[in-house]
């Protein structure tokens, strides 16, 4: 495969059970990216079970706290050795950890399970100062380092739903007050004798009654954030708060999605990390002003996705170190001339940097550092079995750093900005189905790209013997995707194409942008949205969308159901109907009238198709595809980007008196099957690519990994007849897309992404394909409730208490244990599961999570 594994450390490590109270220094069995980055982390790495919130030293080099997904731990990361390790009991703040010199302890913000935000103090042990400050996530933490003039020791945490700054004075363990802020706040700042905090707000300033605004999910009382006109969060702001009187006394506009903040009290000085616009922002603390913005591009192509997450200032003020989680760096700004000294190399996703008190050694927490492990034994690979990390770094010296620099150069296939460029060919006037560059002629004028629901490679394609495939951990066979299989056959199997995304929320990210935001991938958005359908503006990246660049390039676009919001109705029960409808041969362009949550999408909107719901038949929304089809035929002019949403295969589980999940799956095989058939048949065809793939691979289980998938590539310019093996990704699709369209590229992650022109060649075949209808019927329906006993009765039961108008509100691994038996039969064991790929900006959230 064409992929980079992770080099950690060098010479021969003996394999050490990691376990949460034994993190170890040495990791022999690393996860694969699927971005085509490599990591190559500095320092002395500790890597620990659970992911990485955030770092603090304590009084000396030799005291390092270390807040993880469930265990605070006190290490000597020199001697690799666990000092001090508490379960701190719930869902950790985001940089939610500082040392408090005056206590000797580590203080932690935290959401205690059904009980709020809490802070929480350690050292020989947990001790709950606060609780139940309100919201759902507690942001970054700061502490004062004396009372004020009241006597009174403040600690400042942002709660990100509430919208709040809560102050507390840890002298008396009381809350003062909760302090108005920006929309979504995340970092603090505070200074040493608490009067004064800054807070920065990821959403930006509260709207005015002149701004184009969009909600913040689906609540009635939901933020409503400042947007472009691409539908994206178009405002960063920080806060400042008098800590004496707990009023909000100034707001300065900064970057995008302002995230980890410093302060030189000293130089009056506030450093903001701008996470989705690249960038460093500098106020002036004296009068509240913005000064200066240091962009932070290190490489010869600028480019979107290198995400500032966490800053830290040099003792002496010189320099700050910018945690990268984007590129897996620490960018060093020199600040006498605001220019970019070097890189320094970490572990996957760095979002959190303190310095020791001697000013000689950088910690860096990286979220996700060594990739997903194993669970149970070393053959049973799992995705959300996380590794985060943590390197102590010793301040390079210029030589040092340079060398740094390269590694994180040939770690992101980049170039260091000023090197040497080789003269570029000349563009090319022939015409290829896949364009060596973007702008050079394509024999390709028309691109669809479908987007289906959650399924792995093994789970559909497991029983192709050409391709590497376990037949038994097929679910969805032949019988049941009669014309995915024909379609790989025909066309080309792609045995080697990986979901970036682990869940609809970041999937959907990755599909139509490239990126995933600090936002998502934290996540940010918990108790406020689910940003699968555009539905919460702060989610989106500034490079913004694939149709955005279509359509700046003067490119024809249309959007069938994709990021157009989710159906309210039809329930579950009604989609029995639906299909007799269907049958019946009714017409459904008048049913449904959609209204995207982006403004701007619903100018290429597809208002008759249905958005995301699993209550109606795949095999409608062909039909209402296929009418426009004709239409175009009939005018002639068909638009050169195209993107349908299929999502029945998401299936609900078992559900009584729904369709069952082999119905469900085969509706949607039918349905794919019809919608290429039509095109294959049309005047549009001998110009046209048509992609497919899943939004993530949601847990299923693959022999390989978790997040294998199905994808299709069908044009009559593909190799027939093909296996390609090439390592692909969702960043693959968009990157051949983009090529073939003459569109630029959206992130860094599309620019070094494999193209896909092993799958294609210049010589058409225009043979149109035909469907075929499943063996398995699309109208079979689960058994009610009352018709069952056993384990069946009891999956039933479980799947009537969980969502399925949202993707991803059942809990996930119960879902897939259901589907396995159910299609399987109850005395089937569910298969061991074998996950090594991650990808770096992807987070899949735990059942307990959600």
């Amino acid at each position: 495969m064409n992929i980079l594994s992770l080099a950690l450390l060098c010479g021969l490590v003996p394999a050490i059970a990691q376990t949460i109270e034994n993190p170890v220094r040495a990791v022999t069995d690393p996860g694969v990216v699927t971005t085509r980055q490599a990591i190559t982390p500095a320092g002395l790495p500790t890597t620990f079970q659970g992911r990485i919130y955030g770092v603090t030293f304590g009084s000396t080099a030799a005291e390092l706290w270390v807040l993880g997904a469930t265990n605070i731990y006190k290490i000597d990361p020199r001697a690799n050795r666990i000092v001090e390790n508490v379960v701190h009991g719930g869902s950790p703040g985001l940089q939610g950890v500082r040392f408090d010199s005056l206590t000797g302890s580590a203080m932690v913000s935290m959401l205690g399970r059904g009980k709020g935000v809490q802070l929480g103090s350690f050292k020989n042990g947990k001790k709950l100062l606060v609780e139940s400050l309100g919201a759902s996530l507690a942001g970054a933490l700061a502490v004062a380092a004396r009372p004020n003039a009241k006597g009174q020791r403040l600690a400042v945490i942002p709660l990100v739903k509430d919208n709040r700054l809560a102050v507390v004075d840890l002298n008396a363990n009381q809350v003062l007050g909760k302090v108005p802020t920006g929309i979504a706040p995340f970092g603090a700042a505070i200074n040493r004798n608490g009067t004064t905090a800054f807070v920065s707000n990821w959403g930006g300033r509260m709207a005015t009654a002149k701004d184009i605004t969009a909600a913040t999910g689906y609540d009635e009382h939901a933020d409503r954030v400042v947007v472009d006109d691409r539908g994206i969060a178009k405002t960063g702001t920080v806060t400042r708060v008098d800590l004496s009187t707990l009023q909000a006394v100034a707001t300065v506009p900064v970057g995008l999605h302002p995230t980890g903040i410093a302060w030189d009290e000293t130089h009056q000085r506030l450093y903001v990390a701008n996470g989705n616009q690249d960038s460093v922002s500098v106020v002036d603390t004296a009068r509240n002003q913005l000064i200066q913005t240091i962009s932070i591009q290190p490489f010869q192509q600028r480019v979107t996705g290198i995400a500032p997450t966490a800053l830290a200032l040099s003792p002496d003020g010189r320099m700050l170190y910018v945690a990268c989680g984007g590129i897996n760096a620490v960018a060093v700004l020199d600040l006498s001339t605001s220019r970019l000294a070097g890189l320094i190399p970490t572990g996957w996703y760095p979002n959190s940097l303190d310095f020791s008190p001697d000013g000689k050694h950088l910690a860096v927490g990286s979220l996700l550092g060594a990739g997903s492990g194993w669970r149970d034994t070393p053959q049973k690979r799992f995705v959300h079995s996380y590794r985060g990390m943590v390197s102590v770094i010793d301040i390079p010296d210029a030589a040092q750093l340079a060398s740094y620099s390269t590694a994180v150069a040939e770690n992101n296939r980049m170039l260091l900005a000023g090197t040497p460029i080789a003269s570029r060919q000349a563009r090319t006037t022939t015409a290829a189905a896949m364009p060596a560059r973007s702008g050079d002629p394509s024999l390709i004028e028309h691109v669809v790209y479908i987007i289906k629901e959650n399924r792995t490679y093994d789970q559909v394609f497991g029983d192709m013997p050409q391709g590497n495939g376990d037949p038994s951990l097929v679910m969805f066979g032949r019988d049941v995707t009669p014309n995915q299989h024909r379609l790989a056959e025909q066309f080309v199997l792609l045995d080697n194409f990986y979901a970036t995304g682990g869940n609809s929320a970041d999937g959907h990210q990755w599909l139509t942008q490239a990126n995933e935001t600090d936002y998502c991938l934290w996540p940010g958005y918990a108790g406020r949205s689910y940003p699968f359908d555009g539905s919460d503006p702060i989610a989106y990246s500034q490079g913004g969308f694939i149709w955005d660049a279509a359509l700046a390039m003067r490119k024809t676009v249309r959007i069938y159901g994709e990021y157009a919001g989710r159906m309210a109705k039809p329930g579950n029960r009604e989609r029995k109907a639906l299909l007799e409808r269907w049958r019946n041969g009714d017409d459904f362009s008048q049913e449904w009238r959609t209204v995207a949550p982006i403004a701007q999408v619903n100018s290429i909107l597809a208002a008759q198709y249905p958005s995301y719901s699993t209550a109606i038949p795949d095999v409608i929304r062909a039909q209402l595809f296929k009418k426009d089809l004709q239409e175009w035929g009939s005018q002639g002019n068909m638009p050169n980007l195209t993107l349908v949403q299929l999502p029945s295969n998401h299936t609900n589980g078992a559900t009584p008196g729904t369709s069952s999940a082999k119905a469900m799956v085969a509706d949607n095989d039918l349905a794919l099957g019809q919608i290429v058939e039509a095109l294959t048949k049309s005047k549009f065809w001998p110009k046209m690519a048509i992609f497919v793939v899943e939004d993530d691979a949601q847990n299923g289980v693959d022999h390989v990994d978790g997040h294998r998938t199905v994808a299709l590539a069908i044009s009559p310019y593909t190799r027939r007849g093909s296996v390609d093996s090439t390592f692909y990704s969702h960043q693959s699709m968009l990157k051949s897309i983009e090529l073939i369209l003459g569109l630029p590229a959206l992130s860094l992650f599309d620019l070094i992404a494999n193209d896909m022109r092993a799958s294609f060649t210049d010589t058409p075949d225009l043979t149109a394909y035909s469907a075929v209808e499943p063996k398995q019927s699309i109208f079979e329906q689960n058994p009610e409730l009352a018709e069952l006993k056993g384990p069946a009765r009891k999956a039933a039961q479980a799947s009537l208490r969980m969502r399925f108008d949202i993707p991803d509100a059942a809990p996930s691994d119960r879902l897939n244990r259901i589907l396995w038996h159910g299609v399987r039969g109850w005395n089937t064991p569910y298969p061991k599961v074998h996950r090594s790929l991650f990808a770096p900006l992807s987070i899949d959230i735990d059942d307990d999570d959600r």
